[in-house]
């Protein structure tokens, strides 16, 4: 073509202008104005300059030797050296924008639409001043000054991916490089580089692809959708499971492990794409997959293809990991009958049971029991089933192997830092979104998904404890769900996820990672907290053992590990004390450590390093505290009441007992506000003293705990089933009923009520001393027991029921409602032992009875539980005590422990029954 062309504007002449030979199928004209150069004159496959022929409106001549090119933007005058080649560039040009002749093939010059494109957008090109349109369409990128420029059909170069690769190189930088060569664009963020690349690779393969295959697989139509997301058109299939997949979703089956999901492409893997193999894709087929993956799939739990990459991440693992959504083969007890079935199915056609079995933990390498075909495999090879052959072959990694496979990738949010003790705002506030792999037990963490090394990597086997946040913290980069690891070694590393079902995924991940096998059940809780720690009980202080521990609730497990010994669960809301004190783990050193005190048994736990004793200290004195409104939220006795029940209780029976209308008095409202508020940060520590605390406040500050807590102690779900049971005329048809209610109840509510009914029943068998009948009890407390406002006829007749009748709901024993009374009424300064026991045979006690054969241990537990709730007793009857320990020295000479306690109940036990005396002497002899 002509050359050596001068602009109008100078005199000089210019570098040649190329027209490409196949310039009127491709449409382009290249041309080389004097602009700064952003390659050298050894790079000339890429021009600096280029207009679409079909932007080109009018090719016109001028004098001396110049024609000009005009387009809708601008005009282009060019100069040639001689008229003869002016007179062939413009009719070249000519030829090339002539519309098309009627009926031939529409020619490909056409302005981009945006339908066309794959991607646009604007990124810095290194050595070019200022930001460049790129556009991608096809396998070619079009390089514009201006989206003006794009629009009119004006560029400045055009790079052909057939021959090109790509390269992630730092945050948010990536390089196209050609054999002739390399682009370097920079995006603006890495997200959007990490899009550029996805649509650059996809461009490049589909330069590479061989479509024979798919077109083949597509002939089955069900397999024209996604399995996983139904987007059309899939390009990847999983060999093993046999199911055709998207490309988003491969990726996610990529991420589960070749043992799990084995993925090729059916479009570049060419190559492993047998006959057979095509043959086993049409005879299953995405339909008859999914009638045995996904039989069992909720409606609400189906995901399409604009599904994000946490949501297909989590179905994928949940419907091949997990295999939560798999058709239930029924009629088969055990492996053993997995097997037998799965020899049966291999000589038969039918590839759908074998599959079926298959995925339902039969072994593909299982024995036949003939030692000629040893293998399912082998039976299928002699009955001549091709397919059956192919699904075996692929499936060889199936079964154990399968379900042990611990690899996991996927984005999450890494913070890590030495020495640091609390997760505090500012940590969470620094932590950057990692693509993260687990694998061989290593936790390594990436730049991106395609940086080529990682920027850190842990040993998870070195982990000691992993704490979970089970809410939804705000930071930086978003909202998510954190886990905190902490190391032998001063380390923390805080992971956070953008779901609550990828957190659990990766937790179930890591935790299997450091805890042994023998202890793995406690992975199966969800806990906030899970970790090793060293401990010692009672039975033996000289030692330290290594134990593992989680956190659940208020529920401590723990578990010897790798010593024998079953798991045991230390209820925190039962402590009696909770302390931090320092040991002395030997001569030169020592420790931080927490001391639990139980009822009966002390346990000492520390943990590894100071940091690891912080995050226990701070979880397990968080879930031994008060931490809400409702019963299981409040500091309990051994027994399960609440302690401000408890201590409210034994103050009113210590006190108030013998106080004419001890509930019906009003006490003051700030006093009460304040008691109220003191239970409630630490009922542990809260003391109730006669001298510092007046009756009626602690009777107020009673009822008001029970109005206030989150749910009514009868619960409000059972209130109509309360108040319908009055329509029974038949008293014991009633308490019936009402013992029915009170089994439904929650554990908590049930001894909670079983302790305030026992005390209010013997507040009104005192009603000739304090004039608290049960009516009156009834009236007082039906509000607090319903939290109704107000009270009304039928709930006071309900609690009127339960008070009367709380022998007969609570199957309480007569002797020990003796033994009970006499002990409340011994333990008031004004009653002797004398007077005490003729009080008691003046009660009206109803008749009860208990089986026979086991009145003895029945009415001991019984006793023990009743004099839990009135500590008075022991504590107040020293005055009595020192008269029966002077008269029994006298006596035997043998002022021992046990004779004191027993001289303590001489007078009363020798009036009582034999068996009776038994009892009562095995209980404080113990």
């Amino acid at each position: 073509p002509p050359h050596g062309l001068n602009t109008d504007s100078m005199a000089v002449p210019l570098p040649p202008c190329i027209l490409r030979c196949d310039c009127i199928d491709v449409g382009f004209l290249f041309f080389l104005p004097l602009l700064p150069p952003f390659h050298t004159d050894n790079d000339p496959m890429y021009s600096k300059g280029m207009i679409l022929a079909s932007a080109i409106r009018q090719v016109r001549g001028l004098g001396d030797n110049k024609f000009e090119v005009v387009t809708s933007l601008r005009t282009f005058i060019f100069r040639a050296e001689r008229e003869g080649e002016r007179q062939e560039w413009m009719e070249t040009l000519q030829t090339a924008t002539r519309p098309p002749a009627c009926g031939s093939q529409k020619r490909s010059d056409s302005l981009p639409r945006p339908s066309s494109t794959n991607k646009r957008g604007l990124l810095e090109l290194r050595g070019y001043k200022g930001r460049v349109l790129v556009s991608l369409a096809g396998s070619k990128v079009r390089l514009c000054k201006t989206e003006q420029d794009y629009k009119a059909g004006l560029a400045i170069a055009e790079v052909e991916l057939t021959a090109a690769n790509i390269r992630d190189v730092d945050r948010r930088g990536f390089d196209i490089n050609t054999p002739f060569k390399n682009f370097c664009f920079t995006a603006e963020s890495e997200r959007e580089k990490e899009e550029w690349i996805e649509a650059v690779q996809e461009s490049i393969a589909e330069t590479l692809s061989d479509y024979e295959v798919a077109e083949k697989i597509w002939f089955n139509e069900a397999n024209r959708s996604c399995a996983d997301c139904r987007a059309p058109q899939p390009e990847w299939a999983s060999v093993n499971l046999g199911v055709v997949v998207c490309k988003k979703c491969a990726g996610q089956h990529r991420s589960l492990g070749p043992s799990i999901s084995k993925v090729r492409s059916l479009k570049l893997d060419s190559s492993i794409w047998s006959n057979a193999l095509v043959e086993f894709f049409l005879e299953v087929g995405n339909k008859n997959a999914n009638n045995f993956w996904a039989a069992n799939l909720p409606l609400e739990e189906e995901i399409h293809c604009g599904a994000s990459a946490e949501q297909r991440a989590t179905f994928i693992r949940r419907k091949y990991r997990e295999r939560k959504y798999r058709r239930v083969l029924e009629g088969f007890d055990d492996l053993e009958q997995l097997n037998q079935a799965l020899c049966a199915a291999v000589v038969l056609p039918d590839v759908l049971q074998t599959m079926a079995l298959v995925f339902s933990g039969a072994d593909v390498m299982c024995a036949t029991g003939d030692p000629t075909v040893s293998t399912p495999y082998l039976l299928a090879q002699r009955a001549g089933q091709r397919l059956q052959m192919e699904f075996l072959h692929q499936n060889k990694l199936s079964g154990k192997q399968l379900r042990s496979s611990l690899f996991m990738d996927g984005f999450l949010y890494i913070s890590s830092g030495p020495s640091k003790t609390t997760v505090d705002r500012r940590g969470r506030d620094d932590m950057a979104r990692r693509w993260c792999t687990l694998e061989g037990g290593f936790l390594s963490y990436y730049e991106s998904e395609r940086s080529p090394s990682a920027i850190g990597r842990v040993d998870v086997t070195e982990v000691v404890s992993l704490a979970v946040s089970k809410t939804e913290t705000m930071t930086g980069a978003g909202y998510e769900h954190t886990p905190t690891l902490t190391y032998t070694y001063l380390l923390l590393l805080i992971v956070g996820a953008e779901t609550q079902e990828t957190q659990h995924d990766w937790i179930q991940a890591l935790t299997k990672c450091f805890v042994p096998a023998k202890v793995e059940g406690l992975v199966q809780r969800h806990g906030e907290l899970i970790g090793r720690l060293h401990y010692k009980e009672g039975h033996d202080l000289y030692h330290w053992r290594t134990g593992w521990f989680l956190l659940e609730g208020s529920a401590l497990h723990y578990s010897p590990g790798e010593e024998e010994g079953e798991e045991e669960v230390l209820q925190l809301k039962q402590l009696q004390e909770l302390s931090k004190q320092i040991c002395i783990l030997n001569i030169v050193c020592f420790i931080n450590c927490f001391v639990f005190f139980f009822v009966n048994r002390t346990v000492y736990i520390h943990g590894f390093n100071r940091m690891d004793f912080a995050l226990w200290h701070s979880a397990i004195t968080l879930a031994a505290g008060t931490d809400g409104k409702a019963l299981s939220d409040q500091q309990l006795t051994k027994n399960g009441v609440p302690i401000i029940v408890d201590s409210c209780i034994a103050f009113v029976t210590q006190y108030g007992l013998c106080q004419e209308g001890v509930y019906q008095r009003t006490g003051d409202p700030g006093r009460v506000a304040l008691l109220l508020e003191e239970f409630t940060s630490d009922a542990r520590n809260v003391k109730l003293r006669e001298k510092e605390h007046k009756l009626e406040d602690v009777t107020d500050t009673l009822k008001s705990f029970l109005s206030q807590a989150e749910d009514a102690l009868l619960t409000k779900e059972l209130y109509p089933y309360w108040v319908s049971a009055l329509d029974e005329k038949d008293e014991r048809q009633r308490v019936k009923k009402y013992s029915t209610f009170i089994e439904s109840l929650p554990k908590i509510n049930r001894s909670t009520l079983d302790a305030l009914l026992q005390h209010l029943y013997r507040i009104q068998q005192c009603s000739h001393l304090n004039h608290m009948a049960s009516e009156k009890l009834a009236s007082v407390f039906s509000s607090c027991l319903f939290q109704t406002r107000g009270q009304t006829p039928q709930e006071t007749r309900v609690v009127h029921d339960l008070i009367s009748n709380y022998i007969t709901l609570f199957s309480v024993s007569q002797r020990v409602l003796y033994l009970c009374v006499f002990l409340l009424l011994a333990s008031l300064k004004s009653y002797t032992l004398t007077t005490s026991f003729e009080a008691v045979r003046k009660i009206d006690l109803p008749q009860t009875s208990s089986p026979s054969a086991s009145f003895i241990s029945h009415d001991k537990q019984q006793l023990v539980n009743l004099m839990s709730l009135c500590p008075a007793v022991i504590n107040n009857c020293t005055h009595l005590q020192e008269t029966q320990i002077l008269h029994r020295q006298k006596k035997t000479g043998h002022p021992g422990r046990k004779n004191t306690r027993g001289a303590l109940f001489g007078t009363f036990l020798a009036r009582g029954r034999n068996e009776f005396r038994l009892m009562t002497l095995s209980l404080f002899y113990m």
